[in-house]
């Protein structure tokens, strides 16, 4: 086992959970399955009527047995009659079941799809809404694997299609459920967690009703059986609980191995070419490869304990509880205490309630193993976004661009400050820059301004208004931002830079690509502005960030910020954007992050951050005039050319 997986298996909770977590759970959940209640409800009310007509066809079985097969004093055609007239009512009741368990299938199913639909646009719409800290503590394919895989069952309920049985419509038999552990092949709205409630509530509520009928008509034929299958039953539920208490930890040791491999895959992808680059391939690739090894030794495990608990302690037991019963109804017989329909149909009754039986402790272990993932899911959908609007915030209203921070102290893990008593006031219309070493706290004044992290103390203003004051949406959507390295999501040229304002016309996204240079580098390809990129694109750093340009001022933003924008790009391609911004900056408050300081020489204000204090402030020419950090980083990236 990989170092990776061994930390897993040290840091795994134990897969336990009790009547009340369970009862907790699905409390929780069924606010996704309410809206579809009555559905839900009359798929219930159809197992309560499709079981007893599957049961009630098996015990006529002892009518056509007794009246008609062994009814010798009666004439031939005497005996059809009967056989006729009772096989008709098994018919009916047959089909009856069969048709009201399909309807009942079809109602659990769109229940499950509905609901999971309604859960995974919940799960993702609170996965935004959560600070970047909590996003931060976890790798991305945890939330990956929580949005995606935890929503499916670990288990399938219903492998195939529905088939009309005895008792309704039956579990699954021991292989399909077996062969299902360890399958990716589920529908996208398989309905897993959902399933606790939807089908495998359902489920349960057969499997005992089916159980209490097959008992009760036992009881009309013999009632030392029905004492038998109720003294069987303990045994059985007591042996298999405890072997499936052993699977249910392994299905989530298995889960958190996938989840392991998933990161891994995600991390390998994202990061191709610098693992070409390094010449680290084979390394991640013996990675991947142990984290596939430990993914599969987990499924393994869990397969040969299900397979224990179902083909060996489980037929077992059958079995020796069918020679008891055969022993029995076959002495009942000879001693002429009982007739052959009774043997007959005792039988079928047995065979029919050992597969509810024999699936029931199944799908009671089934739902905490689906409670393990539901259990994941609820605690992030239990963390409550930090940064949220006030009930009474109200819309800000069109920006004028001032922005103030005032006595500002900030702190990423609570211990040391990345800002300390930090105050500025920026006017509308104003460029900024901000500069200072690595670690100064200039990205910490953008990621506040921008209400990604909240302050620990001081108060910060836009347009004399407390930002906690203002609805968040309503001051975003008039900020445009232009980060250091722009992301290219799969589309057209025109789609990227659409995503900045969804609803602009294409006039408007064909000027904004002019005025960013874009239309230049568009225009070597055919399709134009229409042509399709993507994240792999071999689009240069510049390409990429005039895209970014473009995205941010198709928003006809009132304030515009640039972190680090420029940082990645030559000389030649960083003149040409600063020089596009000045034209561009009219209307607009700028707040230009930057580590090279020719981005900012031309700036209004700079302010030189050092520490996480506000070292200076000044714009380019009085700052190098005077002794102090800006002059020195000036002086510092002169000698080293970067100025060029």
């Amino acid at each position: 086992m990989s170092h990776a997986a061994s930390q897993i298996e040290n840091q795994t909770p134990e897969a336990k959970i009790g009547l009340r977590e369970l009862l907790y759970v699905l409390g929780r959940f069924w606010r996704f399955v309410r809206p579809y209640r009555a559905k839900f409800f009359l798929a219930l009310a159809l197992v309560l009527i499709a079981v007893p007509l599957g049961q009630l066809a098996l015990f006529l079985t002892r009518n056509v047995t007794n009246e008609a097969l062994l009814a010798t004093h009666l004439s031939s055609d005497e005996r059809w009659a009967i056989v006729i007239r009772i096989v008709t009512w098994q018919a009916a009741f047959y089909f009856s079941s069969a048709f009201l368990s399909m309807g009942r299938e079809f109602l659990e199913w769109y229940c499950g799809m509905r609901a999971t639909f309604d859960l995974r646009l919940a799960f993702y719409k609170h996965l935004n809404k959560l600070p970047l800290s909590f996003l931060s503590k976890r790798l991305p394919g945890e939330h990956l694997f929580r949005s995606t895989a935890d929503m499916v069952s670990v288990f399938r309920i219903a492998g195939r299609p529905a088939a009309a049985t005895f008792s309704g419509q039956a579990p699954p038999d021991s292989k399909e459920v077996a062969m299902a552990i360890y399958s990716n092949d589920v529908d996208p709205y398989d309905p897993g967690v959902m399933g606790i409630i939807v089908r495998t509530v359902p489920l349960m509520l057969e499997t005992l009703y089916a159980l209490a009928w097959g008992i009760g008509l036992l009881f009309i034929i013999d009632s030392n059986l029905s004492w038998m299958l109720v003294a069987y039953m303990v045994p059985f539920a007591v042996i298999s609980h405890l072997m499936f208490n052993r699977i249910r930890g392994s299905a989530f040791k298995f889960k958190e191995t996938a989840e392991h491999e998933l990161g891994v895959l995600r991390d390998s992808i994202a990061g191709l070419r610098v693992l070409k680059a390094l010449g680290r391939l084979k390394v991640q690739r013996l990675r991947f490869m142990r984290a596939v090894g430990d993914t599969r030794v987990a499924g393994i495990r869990q397969i040969a304990q299900t397979s224990l608990a179902q083909s060996g302690a489980q037929m077992g037991m059958k079995w020796v509880f069918s020679i008891c019963v055969y022993v029995y109804l076959t002495s009942r017989v000879m001693d002429g205490a009982a007739t052959v329909g009774d043997w007959i149909a005792a039988f079928l009754l047995i065979e029919a309630a050992q597969g509810p039986l024999e699936n029931f402790v199944q799908i009671l272990q089934l739902v905490k193993v689906q409670a393990v993932p539901a259990q994941r899911i609820l605690e992030t959908l239990d963390t409550e976004p930090s940064i949220v609007d006030k009930p009474d915030a109200k819309p800000i209203g069109p920006l004028r661009g001032a922005i103030e921070f005032r006595n500002v102290e900030f702190s990423y893990t609570g211990e040391r400050s990345a800002l300390h008593d930090v105050s500025f006031t920026i006017k509308p219309g104003e460029y900024i820059g901000i500069v200072g070493p690595s670690g100064a706290g200039k990205s910490s004044i953008i990621a506040l301004l921008l209400r990604l992290y909240e302050p620990k103390n001081g108060k910060i203003l836009v347009d004399d208004q407390s930002i906690d004051d203002i609805q968040i949406e309503s001051f975003i959507e008039q900020v445009g931002t232009v980060p250091q390295t722009t992301a290219i999501y799969t589309g057209s040229i025109a789609d990227n830079i659409r995503f900045g304002d969804p609803r602009c016309s294409d006039e408007e996204v064909n000027d904004v690509a002019r005025r960013a240079g874009i239309s230049d580098y568009a225009q070597r390809f055919e399709a134009g502005l229409e042509t399709l990129i993507g994240e792999n694109s071999t689009l240069s750093g510049g390409e990429r960030q005039r895209i970014g340009i473009a995205r941010a001022l198709i928003r006809k933003p009132r304030v515009l910020v640039l972190d680090e924008a420029t940082a990645n790009l030559d000389p030649q391609t960083e003149a040409a954007i600063l020089s596009e911004l000045e034209v561009l900056r009219s209307n607009m408050t700028i707040l230009s992050v930057a580590h090279r300081l020719k981005a900012v020489q031309y700036c209004d204000r700079i302010l030189v951050l050092q520490d996480g204090l506000v070292a200076q402030i000044g714009d380019h020419r009085s700052l190098v005039a005077q002794e102090g950090l800006y002059r020195r980083l000036w002086e510092m990236q002169e000698a080293k050319g970067a100025l060029i």
